[in-house]
């Protein structure tokens, strides 16, 4: 039986004895961290009719965010690695900002929400930004993006460590 065929039996082995201790936390986060990225997308994009219809600046800004979040989360569905969990982090701060910005400043961006601090869906949005600002800084912070130890998409052996393992 050759090392491939054993590993092919018992993937756990390839990725050394502590694979699902190790990798599972990982795995944990980037699923989080996508999910609650794709809900903020969601909300925006929940709001960009009416929002283009009363301020195009603003409606853009949505748009540029929606993309944001789509892109950062296929980045940590592929990677996973600190620039994922960096950008995540950013989009978090960002929207915050942005919403406490036109909730203080009367500015051409936004300037129907000044003092509107109880709108539902954006202190629901602000939540889930907050949240997704501590779930970037836990993953930095436990050191499981910033040692690229992304998880696998499957369980099966990487090319390199079958040629590595022969």
């Amino acid at each position: 039986m050759s090392s491939f065929e054993s590993r092919r039996e018992r993937p756990y082995d390839s990725y050394g004895s502590s694979w699902p201790s190790s990798i599972a936390p990982d795995v944990v986060l980037r699923v989080i961290g996508v999910l609650v990225l794709l809900g903020i997308g969601v909300m925006h994009f929940a709001q960009i009719v009416v929002t283009f219809q009363g301020t195009p600046l603003l409606g853009g800004a949505y748009l540029v965010l929606i993309v944001a979040c789509l892109v950062v989360a296929s980045r940590l569905v592929t990677h996973g690695d600190s620039g994922a969990w960096v950008g995540a982090g950013l989009i978090g701060a960002g929207a915050i900002a942005g919403y406490v910005f036109t909730r203080i400043l009367n500015t051409p961006l936004d300037n129907q929400d000044v003092g509107n601090w109880s709108c539902m869906l954006g202190l629901a949005a602000l939540f889930v930004e907050t949240s997704l600002l501590a779930f970037s800084g836990y993953a930095l912070a436990a050191g499981r993006a910033l040692h690229g130890r992304a998880a696998p998409a499957s369980v099966a052996v990487h090319p390199a460590r079958r040629r590595a393992a022969a």
